[in-house]
């Protein structure tokens, strides 16, 4: 077994592609992510671009409007325009989420691109039209049934700041054990996605034993080694190599990327070792099937790992909706798809007070793990060469 064990693990680590792949392919995707997401997650560029078109009766609002884009973290940068024309060609050019004008009654009115609406920035600069124009009615109610209220010098600046502070104490409150970002279930799809290529590692190895899969496969299913012994080496130095590219993408983004694990790593490091075996079940299933040449192996565990990560979350908000579709709807599918599972145990391991979801998505795995390994071993029994 020693001597199976170590010429396995050297067949792996000779191999350029799955060097590639199942080893620096998730580092690679994880990098992309962070400078992808990056100035989200930090909040830079927060501040929503407006623009402004100066005229008669927009001198408060203007105020109004420079008073939140001073600062070194603004809410807002105000773009200042002659005419509602250039202000309407910056809009539909992307310089600014929307622009503002006054009408004749002296009510500011948002005008937005018919093909980019319902932003977030939009949304910040409604909410700060709706306060202003809150204080600005209130200041016009105080004016009208007590004059004198106002008639002292800075009494209607101390009312505005008054009515536009936040005098309300607020606390915020979280249902989860860990505070959670948008942009992390990427990553642990990502984790889920990168476990299912660690499933080349044992398609390389179950095939190379195989006596319809090569010339040294066909004198070792006919020497004195059992094929079980063969499967279960194979199996064994596959999980450590899966396993050991697991613990350096977790580390990686843990550590670098900076996704929190909710303090429990320890435990996150048990579920590579559920991810490590679901995926080499999985590609011990594939490459134990007979009668398939082994480049059709490879391409359909190619597709089999892409459709398996799409109901996982991993490509975008469709991916992702999807995914929360069928985990309301159709919950035995998700339970069923390892790329799933992997990533909704982080999630749970990281955001969930109590461990028993991350308990029920490990002994997913590990179900999914024993049932295919048995279809495995089924077929890597010694068959008859007419058979093969």
């Amino acid at each position: 077994m020693p001597a199976l064990l170590r010429a396995d693990l050297t067949q792996v680590l000779r191999n350029r592609g799955i060097v590639i792949w199942v080893m620096a392919f998730p580092i690679i995707l994880a990098t992309i992510f962070m400078f992808v997401f990056g100035d989200y997650s930090s909040g830079a560029g927060a501040s929503a671009e407006v623009g402004l078109v100066e005229g008669p009766g927009a001198e408060a609002l203007s105020e109004a409007l420079d008073a939140l884009a001073e600062g070194d973290d603004p809410l807002l940068t105000v773009r200042r325009y002659a005419n509602e024309g250039d202000a309407e060609d910056a809009v539909l050019a992307g310089d600014v989420c929307a622009y503002v004008t006054v009408g004749d009654d002296g009510s500011p009115r948002m005008l937005v691109s018919p093909q980019d609406s319902g932003t977030v920035s939009q949304a910040v600069v409604q909410l700060v039209l709706d306060r202003y124009q809150q204080v600005a009615a209130t200041l016009a109610t105080v004016a009208e049934r007590d004059p004198a209220a106002l008639a002292s010098p800075g009494a209607a600046e101390a009312l505005a700041q008054a009515l536009a502070g936040d005098d309300v104490l607020t606390e915020r409150l979280s249902v989860l054990r860990a505070e959670s970002g948008e942009f992390q279930r990427y990553y642990y799809a990502m984790l889920g996605f990168s476990s299912l290529m660690g499933a080349q590692v044992a398609l390389l190895l179950v095939t190379s034993k195989r006596a319809d899969g090569s010339e040294v496969g066909a004198r070792r299913q006919v020497s004195a080694t059992r094929p079980a012994l063969q499967l279960a080496s194979a199996l064994l130095a596959s999980w450590l190599v899966c396993l050991a590219c697991q613990l350096v993408a977790l580390a990686f983004i843990r550590f670098v990327v900076g996704v929190p694990l909710g303090g429990r790593e320890g435990l996150a490091a048990l579920a590579c070792a559920a991810c490590a075996l679901v995926s080499c079940a999985i590609g011990a299933a594939v490459g134990a099937l007979p009668g398939i040449p082994t480049p059709t192996k490879d391409t359909l565990l190619t597709i089999v790992t892409m459709g398996l990560s799409v109901p996982a979350g991993l490509f975008g908000t469709p991916s992702l909706e999807l995914s929360d579709w069928l985990w309301s709807n159709l919950p035995l599918v998700q339970a069923v798809n390892p790329a799933a599972q992997v990533g909704e145990a982080f999630y749970r391991l990281t955001f969930y007070d109590s461990l028993e979801p991350f308990a029920a998505s490990l002994a997913s795995l590990v179900g999914i793990s024993t049932a295919l390994l048995c279809v495995a071993a089924l077929f890597m029994r010694r068959q008859r060469y007419a058979r093969l």
